[in-house]
């Protein structure tokens, strides 16, 4: 009994202790960040005696050198250097309170005599060369690392490789990266993940610059493999495909490959909007005949590149996509429809329904694509979402709504279920079910799609602002005045030009639009008239036109839910269309200063400093 009183006491004091240990820290984490240095100094000093940890050390002395009481500092480090003599860590720190006081002759004489004595232990070797690096001494941890190569068997190579860019000392990051390469061209990913972050965060190419030329005077001494796949990925990272495609071509046919470097290549430039390379990347492939395992690859490569053109407006001319429907057919004629292929019969679809005007065709087209066997539920989920999206088109509302239905019945688990459901929910909202529409919108604001789930939250917020006080949303037969009617009436009239929008029958979308526009000047909706004028204009290439738009939604009404999402959009029209870049950057930064919480702040910061750095 007397036992298991003790445990039950230990067990407690321990608690106790942790838990006021852990407020102490808390509370001298605090003190510190708002340099109460004083005050911090009591509380690291009791921790570090408490835990002998080294960590709470170093912050103890960091709080006495800030309030400058150099002495306490040099007696509390030597004190710590004689009870920890195995751990020169320690040692580093008394050089640190020297180098601080600028007493930099006993500074580097105390660092020496840790170089000196460090001992033949990879771990300790690491851990000394770290603990220089923290109190800024790169050249310091160099030498570490460069005495612990003759004190064990390792080249320190990853760890050396962080020093150097601590001290941005980009040729020496370039050369010990390349060395671990031509050691072992097995570690070709580990060096890519070693250039990786500082690649892509050196806004001048200082780095990019300095490799590519260590990397090209590697390949002219020792032309291996490993070198060659690096300077494409290089490339790659920098979106340069044109030279990238040069180096996977002369790689390709060194080793006598297949192409499957090749197409990849062109599937990253394609992603990329580089639909010059992409399709020279396809070609070449191509080139090497039906024999090429990747021929049907390349093949549908080159009209999906074509695809992407039309959608981005860089095929535009009846002629041109005519061209593409027929090599289309012809495509299709050749290698089938099968369950390979549907992300190209569904692009198929789209161009005949919204940019050919041949629904008919694109409807038969995935009809028969739905009788393939072996479809995963999935593909089929997807090929019923396009299907009902051309019904829609169609005006076939009520075709529409149950294909949309059963694609919600059949996928209640993941996202096509959440996309079928907010399909639906806005052809109520098309037809003035807005009741119903609303009920199903305010469950899709928890989908697990963020895209369906802001989309959602989106058209809510215009439901519930310019319907909530008329009579059919409220449910109030007692209220019919003019102001309640008008709010119903510019809410089903909005309604209709999103209907007529969807089908590309603009001129009704606009007349409908301009209607509350000038009709409903007070109208809710009229920012969100303006927003789907400039959706249309970028529809029809109007890019102008779609800045105006965009530009009055983000200027006038800047207190409302359109206002981020306009000034984002009026930024990629002058950043993309109108090459205006001062311009796309006072809007990146107004989306950055205005609305931080949007979700286009990232790519507005990523696209500022873009543009900044030009």
């Amino acid at each position: 009994m007397k036992q298991v009183l003790l445990i039950i006491i230990t067990i407690f004091v321990t608690t106790f202790s942790f838990a006021q240990n852990t407020d102490d820290i808390r509370l001298a984490f605090s003190y510190y960040n708002n340099r109460e240095y004083d005050k911090a100094s009591y509380l690291f000093d009791k921790i570090y005696n408490q835990t002998k940890s080294r960590s709470y050390f170093n912050y103890y002395l960091e709080c006495l050198i800030n309030i400058q009481d150099f002495e306490k500092a040099e007696k509390s480090a030597k004190k710590a250097v004689a009870a920890n003599k195995t751990d020169l860590c320690y040692k580093i720190l008394l050089g640190r309170v020297y180098k601080r006081q600028s007493q930099y002759e006993k500074s580097n004489q105390v660092f020496d005599e840790v170089i000196a004595e460090m001992p033949a232990d990879k771990n300790k070797i690491v851990q000394i060369s770290y603990q220089f690096l923290q109190i800024s001494e790169p050249n310091y941890a160099e030498k570490v690392l460069e005495k612990g190569k003759s004190l064990v068997n390792d080249n320190f190579s990853q760890e050396l490789f962080t020093v150097y860019a601590s001290a941005r000392n980009f040729q020496k990051m370039a050369e010990v990266g390349l060395d671990l390469l031509e050691e072992d061209q097995s570690k070709l990913s580990h060096v890519q993940s070693m250039f990786q972050y500082n690649i892509t965060s050196d806004v001048n190419d200082e780095f990019y610059d300095i490799l590519r030329l260590a990397l090209l005077q590697r390949i002219q001494k020792n032309p291996t493999t490993s070198f060659s796949q690096l300077l494409i990925w290089l490339f790659v990272q920098k979106q340069n495909f044109k030279s990238a495609l040069i180096q996977a071509k002369a790689l390709d046919k060194r080793l006598n490959e297949s192409g499957q470097r090749v197409i990849s290549l062109g599937d990253d430039a394609l992603q990329a909007k580089d639909y010059e390379s992409a399709a020279a990347c396809y070609k070449y492939v191509l080139e090497k005949g039906n024999s090429s395992p990747y021929y049907n690859r390349a093949q549908f490569g080159i009209i999906t590149s074509m695809y992407e053109q039309v959608l981005d407006g860089t095929i535009s001319t009846p002629e041109e996509i005519a061209y593409l429907e027929s090599q289309y057919d012809k495509t299709f004629q050749e290698f089938g429809i099968n369950g390979k292929t549907i992300n190209e019969v569904k692009n198929y679809a789209r161009l005949e329904t919204y940019y050919l005007n041949k629904p008919e065709k694109a409807k038969e087209l995935i009809e028969k694509a739905l009788t393939l066997p072996g479809l995963n539920y999935l593909q089929k989920a997807q090929l019923n979402l396009e299907l009902g999206d051309i019904e829609l088109f169609m005006d076939d509302v009520w075709g529409a709504t149950m294909t949309y239905a059963k694609v919600e019945n059949d996928n209640k688990q993941n996202e096509y279920g959440d996309e079928a459901k907010f399909r639906k929910a806005k052809i109520a909202f098309y037809t003035g079910n807005f009741k119903w529409a609303q009920s199903q919108l305010d469950v899709l604001k928890a989908a697990t799609s963020k895209l369906v789930a802001n989309d959602a939250m989106e058209l809510c917020l215009i439901i519930s602002d310019n319907a909530e006080r008329s009579n059919p949303m409220s449910g109030d037969t007692a209220v019919t005045s003019d102001e309640n009617i008008s709010t119903s009436v510019d809410l089903r009239i909005y309604a209709r030009a999103h209907l007529y929008s969807t089908q590309n029958q603009y001129e009704k979308s606009v007349a409908s639009l301009d209607s509350i526009i000038t009709e409903f000047p007070t109208s809710g909706l009229v920012d969100e008239a303006y927003f789907l004028k400039a959706q249309i204009c970028e529809k029809q290439r109007d890019w102008e036109k779609a800045a105006e738009y965009y530009k009055k939604v983000a200027d006038d009404y800047s207190f409302d839910v359109l206002a981020d999402k306009a000034s984002y959009y009026f930024a990629e029209i002058c950043n993309l269309r109108l090459d205006n870049k001062e311009l796309a950057k006072e809007y990146y930064m107004k989306i950055l200063t205005d609305y931080p919480g949007s979700v286009f702040a990232v790519d507005s910061r990523e696209k500022y400093r873009s543009l900044s750095a030009q």
